[in-house]
């Protein structure tokens, strides 16, 4: 294919604007250029790769069809083409954790997963990236190299641009400077936050336990001895103590589950752990609608806890390899996650506090706990089975709402008490 230097400049010009804009990750690939977005972690470096199939099939004439021996094929010749290399020469070690031909966003592209280790006693802020892929093959071809996360430095999450790889440029410097253990523990906290905010699973389990918190299970009178059902609320103390007990309960659980997993690499397969939140989400609901364990909440938010720090464990199994810098991303961590937690808490207890002495309070807690039921019931057959249906998406949608109605509740209540206790004003003039 020939075509004239100009056109060609314009084009690589213009993809090259394009990928400045583009603000998603580098799976999210709608150009006909290569994609790398690298995200640091205090010890390694992870690799996200996108090569478009196309392009891919065309230059190396290998097979795309997403078999067992294509796939090799396509991950060796990714090995050969790619390198990182330290200040003083030697290779960091590239190994490449999953490869795949998958139609993520646009046409189909060859999408590679990898984690790039520096040799000892190398800095893991400092190398030259080396990229050779479909350069050689086809000289228009280009590849954008940028940077994601960096959670020693001052990017988390963004897309920050360090250049295009071509055939004429095939290294590019990275220097990432000198990490701030301050500037770590508050990108790792702002990671924990942002890591439960968006994980619903999560936040609806902690909600579904404090629903009945603030009630009395009818005519309970010690372990084994109630009627089946929720009566009277709870004194207004009373109830505080136990939102501590659960919220501090579930904490304890997930925060063993962290440690264990950062210290010791203890961790299971993703299936069975997120159909095991699933399965803590509904139990928690029917018991939110019908207690099937009153006065146990907080061991069950300690045993389920312990579940649900295995998921948070997947985010911080790149948080590196020295142990001070691993211990200052899992407190940030931590942090984060327990600041959107108590978060949750102080905007849902104004409302609960409230609504448990309302009579309206038993068809809104039934309503609330089947929808959560039903959501963990989609989430526990879609994770078992390893599919996905619409009721998924929308639940996406509508969880939000859900939390933006309990918070507005919450500020009609205290609108309310301070409203009651204005002074009265009177209107008569003092003779």
């Amino acid at each position: 294919m020939h075509r004239s230097t100009g056109i060609r400049l314009l084009a690589a010009i213009a993809a090259l604007l394009l990928g400045v804009t583009l603000c998603g990750p580098a799976a999210a690939h709608l150009t006909p250029n290569s994609e790398i977005r690298l995200d640091f972690s205090p010890g390694s470096v992870a690799a996200d790769i996108v090569v478009p199939q196309s392009e891919f099939g065309y230059a190396t004439a290998l097979p795309t069809d997403n078999s067992p021996a294509s796939l090799a094929q396509a991950q060796r010749y990714l090995e050969r083409n790619v390198a990182v290399i330290a200040p003083d020469g030697r290779h960091w070690a590239l190994t490449i954790d999953k490869i795949e031909f998958a139609e993520i966003i646009g046409p189909p592209d060859l999408h590679a997963t990898a984690h790039i280790t520096p040799p000892p006693g190398a800095t893991d802020r400092r190398f030259t990236f080396e990229w050779h892929a479909l350069t050689r093959e086809v000289p228009t071809h280009f590849a954008l190299l940028v940077i994601g996360e960096d959670l020693a430095g001052h990017t988390t999450g963004g897309r920050e641009l360090v250049g295009a790889l071509t055939a004429a440029r095939p290294l590019l410097s990275v220097d990432r400077g000198t990490p701030s253990s301050l500037r770590l523990l508050v990108n790792a906290l702002r990671l924990g936050a942002q890591h439960i905010a968006g994980g619903h699973d999560h936040l609806l389990f902690l909600l579904a336990l404090l629903l009945p918190a603030p009630l009395l299970a009818a005519g309970y009178a010690g372990p084994g001895r109630w009627s089946g059902r929720w009566g009277g609320p709870r004194p207004s103390r009373d109830t505080l103590r136990r939102l501590a007990l659960i919220v501090t309960a579930f904490t304890c659980g997930h925060s063993l589950t962290l440690i264990a997993a950062a210290l010791f690499s203890a961790h299971l397969p993703a299936p069975p752990v997120e159909a095991g939140i699933a399965l803590s989400v509904l139990i928690s609901a029917v018991h939110a609608g019908k207690p099937i364990f009153p006065g146990r909440e907080p061991l069950v938010a300690l045993l389920f806890g312990l579940v649900h720090g295995l998921a948070f464990a997947t985010v911080i199994s790149n948080f590196g390899l020295d142990a001070s810098t691993r211990a200052i991303a899992i407190l940030g961590f931590n942090l984060g996650i327990e600041a959107v937690q108590l978060l949750v808490v102080l905007c849902a207890l104004p409302a609960l506090l409230f609504a448990a002495n309302s009579s309206h309070y038993t068809p809104v807690r039934v309503t609330l706990a089947t929808l959560i039921g039903i959501a963990a019931a989609v989430w526990l057959v879609e994770r078992v089975s390893g599919t996905t249906t619409p009721l998924s998406a929308a639940f996406e949608v509508a969880i939000p709402w859900c939390f933006a109605a309990v918070v507005a509740a919450s500020a009609l209540v205290l609108l309310r008490s301070a409203v009651l206790r204005l002074p009265a004003r009177g209107l008569a003039r003092p003779v």
